[in-house]
């Protein structure tokens, strides 16, 4: 049945889009890249294939009794789940359409397609992204929105670097993409934006997967889940404020909000592997691995100089979602009650 379905929305999604596109194309010749080309065209509607088919395929699921612990959540944060999950699948299939489009628009250069071959590219292109997200959205778990938030904000990352006008940026730090015009900008913002919203999504996916662990222990700690649940939201909503208010208009609130992130950080794994029983030393290591390598990349930037903020940040953010990944993956097997007792590691 989501195997059926998923082809169905993407054959849907193929007419449509290739009809469309042959449309807005007649009389004209478009590149495979750049202002006003196919590629351009092609990723919105991607983007918009894949929105509506892993909403669809979330909703469906959900009707069937799919992740029925959700219902204990309110109304509005259930609405707003899909509506976060739903933009961050759209967005990242705009963004990898548009990178696919700009690689092979370097590859063939000069090259313009004409409606009907516009149409069929941009028709499997959206197809494509289409049977993807409907995929995603009947299988949605801890891992696969951690794993989505992480690719939202590198692939959006990656596209506002290789766009921005300023070919310096990166003296200063990762922020000042956020304060560049047009596109670069606003990739860069609305890509904090997105991703602190899945995060928030992502909270209580970890705290249903930690509230199960427990409850497969024998134990049933709601207050520590719900803290766990928050601080791990208010990642998500700092990251989001950051994106709101780019450093160039309010650099108070701007840092105060990034800086936010790594105490509600600290903070969290502090909580979740001190007061979580039987969490695996793997991740005790690991963590701490993460936090040298942190203490480290600050200390190269200040006082040896090695490398500047830029730096720094980078590789902080890749050490952090680094860890976002093993942790969701570990607490995950946590759940599904696949730990050692003996050694306390993954069995």
């Amino acid at each position: 049945m989501i195997e059926s379905r998923a082809t169905q929305l993407a054959v849907v999604s193929f007419v449509v889009t290739g009809a469309l596109t042959a449309i807005l194309m007649t009389g004209t010749r478009l590149p495979l890249s750049g202002s006003g080309s196919l590629g351009g065209l092609a990723a919105w509607c991607a983007a918009a294939g894949a929105g509506l088919a892993f909403a669809i395929s979330f909703l469906v699921e959900a009707s069937r009794g799919s992740d029925a612990w959700r219902s204990e959540l309110p109304r509005a944060k259930r609405v707003f789940d899909v509506a976060a999950l739903t933009l961050g699948t759209g967005m990242l299939a705009y963004l990898a359409i548009t990178a696919i489009a700009a690689l092979f628009g370097l590859g063939f250069r000069g090259l313009t397609v004409d409606p009907l071959g516009g149409g069929v590219l941009a028709g499997a292109a959206a197809a494509a992204m289409t049977y993807a997200a409907a995929l995603a959205g009947s299988r949605t778990t801890s891992e696969s929105i951690a794993l989505l938030a992480t690719a939202q904000l590198f692939i959006g990352t990656m596209a506002s670097m290789v766009s921005s006008p300023d070919a310096s940026w990166w003296q200063l730090h990762f922020s000042q993409l956020g304060n560049e015009g047009g596109t670069t900008g606003y990739r860069f913002n609305v890509s904090l934006i997105v991703t602190g919203f899945l995060l928030t999504v992502l909270a209580n996916y970890i705290g249903h997967d930690v509230r199960t662990g427990l409850r497969a222990r024998g134990r049933d700690d709601v207050r520590l889940v719900r803290t766990l649940c928050w601080l791990f939201a208010g990642i998500g909503m700092c990251m989001a404020i950051a994106g709101s208010v780019p450093d160039a208009e309010n650099i108070f609130l701007h840092v105060g909000s990034a800086s936010g992130m790594l105490v509600l950080f600290g903070v969290f794994v502090s909580v979740a592997l001190r007061r979580i029983p039987g969490v695996p030393r793997d991740l005790v290591v690991f963590s701490l691995i993460v936090v040298i390598g942190i203490v480290i990349a600050v200390l190269l930037w200040i006082p040896f100089g090695y490398y500047n903020l830029t730096g720094t940040e980078f590789m902080a953010a890749s050490l952090l979602f680094a860890w976002l990944m093993v942790f969701v993956r570990t607490i995950s097997a946590y759940a599904e009650q696949g730990i050692d007792p003996e050694h306390g590691g993954l069995g």
